[in-house]
């Protein structure tokens, strides 16, 4: 667990048990990541994200990790062409990942060949982190 301590750990320190006060709680800090690294992804154009009001872009291979309040958030991410919009709910102390994947289909390429350019799919996975 991130930045966990314990009454154990620090009186092996030598330290006075009285002084360890709030370091005694988990860290309770909410975090939540957002990466576009998954193998299925095609690796080509941005993803434009938005975290509730936090906005940024996403090429192939990047991520961001964010800290927000525990409570109700918005994801919404889009492409240009697919839009995907997910409400999720933090926990305290809880870490949530938001893979993207902007995939094509079988006849993506062959598709773009012809016209130069073809329709990206965009696809949004929700992981828990430890």
């Amino acid at each position: 667990m991130i930045g966990r301590t314990t009454v154990h750990d620090r009186h092996d320190e030598g330290e006075d048990e009285r002084d360890l006060g709030f370091e005694l709680v988990d860290d309770l800090r909410s975090f939540v990541t957002i990466s576009r690294t998954h193998p299925k992804d095609i690796g080509q154009r941005q993803v434009y994200v938005r975290l509730d009001e936090k906005r940024t872009t996403l090429l192939f291979g990047d991520h961001f990790t964010d800290e927000l309040d525990p409570g109700l958030h918005e994801l919404r991410v889009h492409n240009t062409l697919m839009r995907k919009r997910v409400r999720f709910a933090l926990e305290p102390g809880e870490h949530l990942e938001f893979v993207i994947i902007n995939s094509g289909r079988w006849w993506t390429w062959g598709f773009a060949a012809v016209l130069g350019s073809a329709p990206l799919f965009l696809k949004v996975e929700k992981r828990s982190r430890l």
